[in-house]
């Protein structure tokens, strides 16, 4: 009966296995030219974390634990001066990190300590 019950644990109905939950952190900080302030919201399909203004080399940290369907997604929306940008800041298909820290400027976001790994702003 035990091995019955770690055999469903680990299975999803489709037969595909589950992912153990892990704990994340994500740290947000403007690194956007000319001393301009960044404004931040992010939100996944559960949580709104809020609406925050950064100063420049300010940052942002929350932490969350992702869901076992390896669907865990959280986003963010980016304004200053008169631009406004989005990204997915976390998404389970694409990040390995535990600590997840972005650094964002003018082009997109980057991940912080893996050398050139920028990304582009998600479409409107």
């Amino acid at each position: 009966m035990p091995l019955l019950v770690i055999i469903f644990i680990t299975t999803s109905v489709d037969g595909a296995l589950l992912d153990a939950p892990k704990d994340v952190v994500v740290r947000i900080t403007n690194a956007l030219q000319n001393n301009v302030n960044l404004t931040v919201h992010c939100k996944s399909g559960d949580d709104d974390l809020g609406v925050q203004t950064l100063r420049i080399n300010e940052n942002f940290e929350f932490n969350f634990q992702t869901n076992i369907f390896g669907s865990t997604l959280f986003f963010c929306g980016f304004k200053w001066s008169n631009e406004f940008r989005w990204f997915d800041i976390f998404t389970d298909k694409r990040d390995d990190c535990s600590s997840c820290y972005w650094t964002i400027i003018e082009l997109g976001p980057c991940l912080y300590g893996i050398d050139g790994l920028c990304y582009q702003w998600n479409k409107h």
